[in-house]
């Protein structure tokens, strides 16, 4: 048996989002000695009070519950690190309140940022803990950079056979739009004003364009509903919500959004980007991804802009990454070809002390009784990743590194795994 160099815990909250990239941690981590737990996050915390002290991966959460899951982790003797999945676009002074509370970072041995931008940010409010905090760049940016471009590219021809040629449309009001309906709330009528605003700009854009597909991608937590009731009458408007966001980027011939980190992540593959900033608001937008690709708040721009890169005027309309964005880019995100998060990550934590001997050597199982018992919180929750979806996603990262099967996977209970290295 492989001696353990130190236990892992790899939670998953939204599976669209995070999955491909803890997976992809995850294969490298086992690789060089790690024993991984990875699954949705209820069972991985779970997992992690009955098997041993090791490393507890926070992915960043909102006050009250970043309090729960690190001050569980950390009265069971786990060390806690903690990337942010909220950490590229925010709001400094409520990042801080609402994310970023000092008493939680102090629990924090490291904390990884996507880059120099959240660093500063933290660093400034907290200078005494500028030890523990540390630029790697998101694992999930990884996933588009040279060395991976082939894990997505079968999903994507069979996206583009499905769709044709398709305006892909990102958005993000799951704060009007809420997942238990609209929600009027007068704190965020900007939202509410943007949602309306895309709904117009759609409608427009399918019945200009009756011959072209418009997929919708909601957030997460926004009410899929409300956008198949508002698009029923129309046949080339499609809801879809699965799979890792990469592959449709790679598919669509344009990508539109406000505000998303998808507008970010399809500039960064070379895609034809709009930036959609109607007027809803008297302040300067500021947000990052709005400032890449290209910017309008005019409907019959978004459309123009359509009509020429379907109809191949691309030199009219090349996202074109000039000096002033690239420079924007790199200080909000930590991006060079051939250079990756996961590996930053893992040496980080490699500075970690190792196991003891005779504790990798112990077998070491858990109660499946209380693994199996779940909270009416727990009942609600929808997750699913299977063995079949992990040994499909390691296969293509063998193919990449010209190895054979390198890694176990190893059913604990449903939706959770442990991971580790084959010996080779």
């Amino acid at each position: 048996m492989n001696k353990i160099k130190n236990w892992l815990y790899l939670p998953i909250e939204i599976k669209v989002r995070e999955s491909d990239s803890k997976l992809l941690l995850a294969y490298y981590a086992a690789k060089k000695g790690y024993e991984v737990v990875i699954g949705d996050h209820y069972m991985v915390q779970k997992a992690s009070h009955q098997l041993p002290q090791g490393i507890f991966f926070s992915k960043g959460y909102s006050r009250g519950v970043r309090k729960r899951v690190i001050t569980d982790a950390t009265s069971y003797g786990h060390k806690v690190v903690e990337l942010d999945e909220e950490g590229l676009i925010f709001d400094d002074h409520k990042y801080l309140r609402d994310r970023m509370e000092k008493e939680m970072l102090a629990l924090v041995t490291q904390e990884y940022c996507w880059g120099q931008s959240q660093m500063d940010v933290m660093t400034s409010a907290y200078p005494d803990l500028k030890d523990r905090c540390y630029v790697t760049g998101n694992p999930r940016l990884d996933l588009l950079k040279p060395k991976f471009s082939t894990i997505y590219q079968e999903e994507a021809e069979q996206i583009k056979r499905q769709f044709g040629e398709f305006v892909l449309i990102n958005t993000r009001f799951a704060r009007y739009n809420t997942a238990k309906g609209k929600k009027d709330d007068p704190h965020f009528k900007e939202i509410k004003q943007l949602y309306y605003h895309f709904i117009d700009l759609i409608k427009h854009s399918c019945e200009r364009f009756p011959g072209i597909n418009f997929v919708i991608r909601p957030h997460p937590g926004e009410n899929i509903r409300s956008y198949l009731q508002e698009f029923s009458r129309y046949r080339n408007v499609h809801v879809i919500h699965e799979g890792n966001i990469t592959k449709w980027i790679l598919a669509a011939k344009v990508i539109i959004h406000n505000g998303c980190t998808s507008g970010l992540e399809a500039y960064l593959l070379g895609k034809h980007v709009i930036s959609y900033v109607p007027a809803v608001s008297s302040k300067k937008d500021q947000s990052l991804p709005n400032q890449l690709g290209m910017k309008t708040s005019q409907v019959d721009e978004v459309l123009e802009i359509i009509n020429n890169v379907v109809n191949l005027n691309h030199k009219k309309y090349v996202p074109f990454k000039n000096e002033l964005n690239s420079d924007l880019m790199l200080y909000h995100c930590e991006w060079y070809d051939n250079q990756y998060a996961y590996e930053s990550i893992l040496r980080l934590m490699d500075t970690f002390p190792k196991i003891h001997p005779n504790q990798s050597q112990q077998r070491h199982s858990i109660d499946q009784h209380s693994l199996l018992k779940k909270s009416k919180k727990e009942k609600k929750r929808r997750f699913s990743l299977t063995e079949s979806e992990i040994k499909a996603f390691f296969s293509k990262l063998d193919e990449i590194e010209e190895e054979s099967k390198t890694v176990n996977i190893v059913p604990i209970a449903n939706n959770l795994f442990r991971l580790n290295g084959t010996v080779v």
